[in-house]
Formats: structure tokens, C-alpha cells, sequence
């Protein structure tokens, strides 16, 4: 599904077009200008800049709140770690007209102070320790996610994603915008849910470290969070401690009977999940002797907003449906 929104700042392109249009005449001194397109021109980047202004800049640390800004209609002006927001979404350019602040956990806050924004958008417990020094900057407003969220009993992930999108949008002062957004995820969501009401099997989401050690993802994370909220069944019933994953040995998984989700990290070498499959004792698990896995790419943030909750949901699903069609996965266990 497609989200269209339009964003006051990417009017660029209309920019360009008319500084082309009216830098042409000029290089060839072939006629003058009308007067009427002048006026029209300045009266334009007028506007426009008038309607940017009126957008309360804002600064985030956190990829969740500002992919959920940016779907919204409203980016950040300012994100730490936005390399590295680039990387996991494996898309270049994703907020384009975002300053990036360095290093997520050490955010240039000289440079954000240089252009304070209007408010400081963090979720602890990340950057709790620097709430001192970021006051200095601008006001600063809190939001815990996942297992750090201040719930009532009977809300979940789910509700706490709706809460922050539904508080974004108060914040920038369009909670339509916000409201519509949350419509539309929650529509397709249900579209997908549909698709795999033939898969039955247990799902194991596993990320390969090494030869020897494993990943599993669930409650407390984007993947736990989506695996319920599609009907499907999460096959470790195991703690997944406070960021909603656990680190394992492989011995346990040899007596899980699941179908195996791999997560194809976006720092990993190029078919390295297919590497590590292929040599030692990962090619052992019975799941992978069957065939009965899949391999995804990361291009979500495990702890982010709905973007990377409809990322990872389109993706496990595609996949999903395309093993079940075509039979088994195959790898050289021999």
C-alpha cells in the first residue's frame, strides 16, 4: 500500500523548474521575463516559505518517532544516527531534508544547538542521561516505546505504536493526518492477515551471529509485534528480555518445530545467512533440513514505528506465501 502525502518542504523540484525557466531567457538575452511570471515566481518561494515556517521544527534521536513524523507529512528537521536509519531501511535519501546530528548515541548537540528546533523528541531510555544538557537546547519530550512504554494493563505494543502516532500528530498539530495514517496501516495489516490465514505453522524469527549463536525476536520488538498483530504464532515461548529479543545458543533450536524466519541483516556480508546455513551445524536443524525457512532482509528498524512495522510485515509476508506456493527452501546439508 502506498501513502500519499504531500510535504510542504519537497517542493524543491518546483523550485528548480522555475529558477530554469527564469535563468533561460537571461543566459540567451533573447526577451525579457514577463512581468507576470516574476510576480508569480517571488510570490511563490514567498508562500512557500511562509508555509515551512509554520512547521515547528523538531529534532529527534529516536528512528521510530521519525519515521512516524515523516509519515505523517511532518519530518524532523534534525536526526542522530541517520546513516544509520539509512542503512537499516536500505533506502538512501529516506528523510532527505534531515540534518544529520552524528552518531546516535552521541548526538551533535553543538550543531543543534547552533539552530535550536522548538522541541527535542527522545525515547528513553536512550538519551535519558543527556536530558541535562538537552533542556539547555530546547524543550524536550519523552516517549518510551516496547517494553519501556508506562502502560495500563491489557495495552500492548500495538496500542503504544497507535499512542505515539496519534501524539505526533497532536504535536505538529494534525492529528487527521495522523488518524489517516493509522486507518490505512491498520487496513493493510488486516489485507495481510487475510493472505496468511493458511499458515499454521509456528514462526521462529531467528538472526544469525555466528556458527554457534542465534537471535530470536518477539514481544518487545517491530517482528513480536507484527507476528501477533497477523495472526500468526510465535514458536519460542522463551523470555525475550527488555528489547523483545533473546541470544541463544543453537542447541535449544534443534528442538523447535517451526518454520524458520532468517533475518538478513543489512551489516551482514552478501549471502551471508546462506554462508552460515551452508557450513556447520546450522545446516543440522531439522527445519533446515526440510527446507521449511525463508530468509528476509532487514530493512526496518526493530524497535520503530508503523513504517518499519508495514516494511517488515510486507516483506515476512511476501515471503511467507511465496515458500508455501513453491514447496520447501532448499540448502546443501550434506
Amino acid at each position: 500500500m502506498t501513502v500519499a502525502l504531500i510535504y510542504p518542504q519537497n517542493t524543491g523540484m518546483i523550485v528548480t523548474y522555475q529558477n530554469e525557466t527564469f535563468n533561460r531567457p537571461v543566459r540567451h538575452k533573447s526577451m525579457a521575463l514577463p512581468i507576470a511570471l516574476l510576480i508569480s515566481f517571488f510570490m511563490g518561494n514567498a508562500s512557500m516559505a511562509s508555509e515551512e515556517n509554520t512547521q515547528a521544527p523538531l529534532a529527534t534521536f529516536d528512528f521510530a518517532i521519525a519515521e512516524t513524523l515523516n509519515a505523517i507529512g511532518h519530518p524532523p528537521r534534525f536526526l542522530s544516527g541517520l546513516e544509520g536509519y539509512e542503512t537499516y531501511s536500505r533506502q538512501e535519501e529516506i528523510l532527505p531534508h534531515a540534518i544529520n546530528l552524528g552518531y546516535r548515541h552521541f548526538p551533535n548537540l553543538e550543531l543543534l544547538s547552533s539552530d535550536p528546533p522548538q522541541h527535542i523528541l527522545i525515547s528513553p531510555p536512550a538519551h535519558a542521561s543527556l536530558l541535562p544538557r538537552l533542556r539547555k537546547i530546547a524543550d524536550v519530550m519523552a516517549y518510551p516505546l516496547y517494553k519501556y512504554a508506562d502502560v495500563e494493563d491489557g495495552h500492548n505494543d500495538w496500542d503504544t505504536i497507535e499512542g505515539l502516532t496519534r501524539q505526533l500528530g497532536d504535536l505538529v498539530e494534525d492529528p487527521d493526518a495522523a488518524e489517516h495514517y493509522i486507518e490505512q496501516s491498520s487496513h493493510h495489516f488486516a489485507a495481510l492477515k487475510r493472505q496468511l490465514n493458511g499458515i499454521d505453522s509456528p514462526i521462529l524469527l531467528v538472526r544469525l551471529m555466528d556458527e554457534r549463536h542465534a537471535r530470536i525476536y518477539g514481544e518487545g520488538s517491530v517482528e513480536g509485534m507484527m507476528l501477533n498483530r497477523l495472526g500468526l504464532q510465535n514458536a519460542w515461548q522463551g523470555d525475550f528480555g527488555r528489547w523483545g529479543m533473546t541470544t541463544i545458543s543453537a542447541t535449544p533450536l534443534f528442538d523447535v518445530d517451526a518454520k524458520l524466519v532468517f533475518l538478513d541483516s543489512p551489516y551482514g556480508p552478501d549471502g551471508g545467512v546462506r554462508q552460515l546455513l551452508s557450513d556447520g551445524q546450522w545446516r543440522h536443524l531439522p527445519s533446515v533440513k526440510q527446507g521449511n525457512y525463508t530468509i528476509i532482509p532487514v530493512n526496518y528498524w526493530s524497535w520503530g514505528g508503523l513504517p518499519a512495522a508495514q516494511r517488515f510485515a510486507d516483506s515476512l509476508a511476501s515471503h511467507l506465501t511465496e515458500s508455501d506456493h513453491s514447496g520447501s527452501a532448499s540448502v546443501d546439508t550434506n
